[in-house]
């Protein structure tokens, strides 16, 4: 019998995974890995097997919003994912990662080739958007359209660039892979990579509504406690039409992360999950950077870190191009009815 079925909901790893980020505040990245670890957190979604709890998708989001909540500087969805994925063809590595041992990520954009010689692969390309790729032990590609392959970073023939992008709590690197040869069994399924993305944009949305949460929070506080010419700035109505916009977008992020994680809920519903976090948790952090004025951008008011994460989320979801699909999926749809109007 699961946890699942002993009636264990997903809001109990609320707390826990609240105080596990606050308590990393001031440790290493492998420091970080081994006390979530020692929480449970690394393996919710991974099977007993490997040391993990086997509990589904929806009992990540509480960890990966606190993660966001509190801007954890660990790859934190990338281990939970990992740790699920490679239970089947790499239990060894899967456990290393669900026990904080190993230290893993996903570069979640890449162009790179593979090439079969006997029992190994040759790679050769670049990825980027690799979470904390300097300090990880292995990464997982894409190769091809929906295929992966799990790569050592002390293979000959990767090079690490410095980190770029907007998110410095969680630096994102680009590595360039030059004639890297692989094991054959590190090649994961075919449909691997398409079912990672679809399960990483209602994560990534979990952690833009713990952002959204913060920001929302602080605004608040600061909103009702500041005074201007002798009065609270909430006291001016254009603001507390602006907080109640937000908390409407707030709800409006958290319904959207139910809907996907439901039992009858497929991509459309994730990537739609995604896509209204990035929308309204952008409008958000904005709006709670707006209300801080000038003091929001300084180191003391983590409101500009918070857009710093939400926006660097959506880049790595590929948000643009995410909802352009969902038009020409629309489109799609409509247009066998439109030729019927027509042809009347």
């Amino acid at each position: 019998m699961t946890l699942t079925g002993e009636g264990l909901q997903p809001s109990e790893f609320a707390v826990t995974a609240a105080r596990a980020v606050a308590d990393c505040a001031d440790l290493s990245l492998r420091e970080q890995a081994r006390h979530l670890a020692n929480d449970g957190l690394l393996g919710v979604m991974a099977s007993h097997d490997v040391g993990g709890l086997d509990l589904p998708l929806a009992f990540a989001v509480p960890v990966v919003a606190a993660a966001g909540a509190g801007l954890l500087g660990f790859p934190l969805m990338e281990a939970l994912l990992l740790g699920r994925v490679l239970q089947e063809t790499q239990p060894r590595t899967a456990e290393a990662v669900v026990s904080g041992e190993m230290l893993a990520t996903i570069a979640w954009q890449s162009n790179v080739s593979a090439a079969r010689e006997g029992e190994s692969v040759v790679l050769n390309g670049w990825i980027a958007r690799a979470a904390c790729a300097r300090e990880a032990d292995c990464l997982l590609v894409r190769i091809g359209e929906s295929g992966a392959a799990l790569v050592s970073t002390n293979s000959n023939g990767i090079v690490v660039e410095d980190a770029t992008g907007l998110d410095l709590a969680v630096p994102e690197h680009a590595v360039h892979l030059e004639g890297v040869t692989i094991p054959a069994a590190n090649l994961l399924p075919e449909n691997t990579w398409r079912v990672l993305c679809s399960d990483a944009n209602v994560l990534r949305a979990a952690a833009i509504l713990g952002s959204a949460e913060t920001c929302l929070t602080l605004a608040q506080e600061h909103a009702s406690t500041r005074r201007q010419f002798g009065r609270a700035l909430s006291y001016n109505q254009a603001i507390r039409h602006a907080l109640a916009r937000q908390k409407l977008g707030l709800e409006g992020i958290r319904h959207a992360i139910t809907r996907s994680v439901g039992d009858e809920a497929g991509a459309l519903q994730r990537d739609a999950a995604f896509l209204a976090a990035g929308v309204y948790g952008s409008a958000i952090s904005e709006g709670a950077l707006q209300i801080h004025g000038g003091m929001g951008f300084t180191w003391d008011v983590p409101v500009h870190r918070h857009l710093r994460r939400v926006r660097a989320l959506q880049a790595q979801g590929d948000a643009s191009e995410v909802l352009a699909a969902l038009g020409r999926r629309y489109v799609g749809a409509i247009a066998p009815a439109s030729d019927v109007t027509a042809s009347r």
